[in-house]
């Protein structure tokens, strides 16, 4: 049979509901919207007599030229060198395409040698073997965004069913489009907001490092504990299955957790002997010290309170204000763990590291008494038995 006959109905028909369920496979398997304009077309065209499908959007610039999305197919070579508008001032803008798009219409040329319609593209039709084709709109939200066309090597290839067929498919690709579309633009405002968050926490991080550093620059027995106390918090958070901007949060406490020791006496804090009473008082208040060096940040996390109360004891025993128990911020009570053990593994400059097996009995015998029973369980579980915390 020649392939310019008109075939059976029934055959037609055959190729539009194969096409119209291949466009569906690709509807639910497709991550992205230019991944799903390309998909469609190729599937479009694994039918024998389509040799070409694209996608083209309108834009809305003076010449209304035709922007091509998507294209598949063997006689994609057609495509190549020609300008597409939908203005009805311009030959190319009365082509299917064009006119699909301005009327909001499918559009249909059953046989493009013969269609005055189509005369400007006919000898290049006829060299890609093309002689029928069906445009169809693309519509999102009652609005034409752009239209399918379809290339048939056969003539009167499209009879009013295909046509239902294919504007069917087409407001499934407007659906399509505008979900990959609300998708997209949900993903790269994640991605924005999320670069953004790390900038400030980069920035967060920069800043507390610099004030740790400073106060490791006045009490060099200092150096290196504020780090050690924020390794140790975040193992023991980490076990308890804290979310990673919790731990993150706890972190940075941690890093500053001495930053109101600025305030005491470097001879107080280097004093290779015991303190007094008065001096003992005054180191007791570097965590309130801290709170009003850091209460006036805004951070996202509540790190001056988390400081104020690394010395808060849950039977209310712990300074500078006597808590108790749930009054004590939950990385306060992870952070009073992490600080015994490693200033008691630590050197200080009144007495050698006492080790690490006498920090952990300290934590066992504060369990549910001075510390929180289960964070205290926990450090136990990670240190018990090791010869460092870090």
């Amino acid at each position: 049979m020649d392939k310019k006959k008109s075939p059976p109905s029934i055959k037609t028909l055959t190729w539009g509901l194969n096409a119209f369920m291949a466009v569906g496979d690709a509807l639910s398997n497709t991550t992205s919207s230019s991944e799903l304009m390309k998909d469609v077309c190729e599937a479009i065209t694994k039918q024998e007599a389509y040799v070409l499908a694209w996608i083209g959007f309108s834009s809305n610039d003076a010449e209304k030229l035709v922007q091509v999305k998507g294209v598949g197919g063997v006689s994609s070579g057609y495509l190549e060198g020609i300008s597409v508008s939908w203005s009805d001032s311009t030959s190319s803008g009365n082509g299917p395409i064009g006119r699909a798009i301005r009327t909001g219409k499918p559009w249909l040329i059953s046989d493009t040698n013969t269609d005055p319609n189509f005369e400007p593209w006919k000898e290049r039709a006829q060299k890609y073997d093309i002689h029928s084709v069906l445009a169809v709109p693309i519509k999102q939200s009652n609005k034409v965004i752009g239209a399918l066309a379809i290339y048939s090597s056969v003539t009167h290839s499209f009879t009013e069913l295909e046509v239902h067929i294919f504007s069917n498919m087409a407001a499934e690709l407007g659906f399509g489009f505008a979900s990959f579309q609300r998708q997209e633009e949900l993903t790269r405002q994640y991605f924005a907001k999320e670069m953004q968050e790390e900038k400030l926490r980069t920035s967060l991080t920069s800043t507390v490092e610099v004030m740790s550093k400073t106060m490791e620059l006045r009490d060099p027995y200092t150096a290196g504990h504020q780090k050690n106390v924020a390794t140790i918090s975040c193992l023991i958070a980490n076990k308890l299955g804290w979310s990673p901007d919790l731990i993150y949060g706890l972190r940075l406490a941690a890093m500053i957790h001495d930053i109101g020791k600025i305030a005491i006496p470097s001879e107080i804090l280097t004093k290779p002997s015991k303190l007094s009473e008065f001096e003992g008082k005054l180191l007791q208040e570097h965590p309130e010290n801290g709170y009003q060096l850091l209460k006036d940040i805004d951070f996202p996390w509540p790190i001056a309170e988390i400081v104020r109360q690394h010395h808060e004891r849950i039977d209310g025993s712990g300074y500078p204000r006597g808590l108790k128990g749930d009054q004590i911020l939950p990385e306060a009570q992870v952070l009073a763990v992490a600080d015994t053990i490693e200033a008691m593994y630590s050197h200080r400059p009144y007495r050698p590291g006492l080790g690490l097996p006498s920090a952990i009995q300290v934590i066992k015998d504060g369990a549910g008494k001075t510390f929180n029973l289960e964070i205290a369980n926990v450090a136990i579980e990670l240190f018990e038995g090791r010869e460092s915390p870090l």
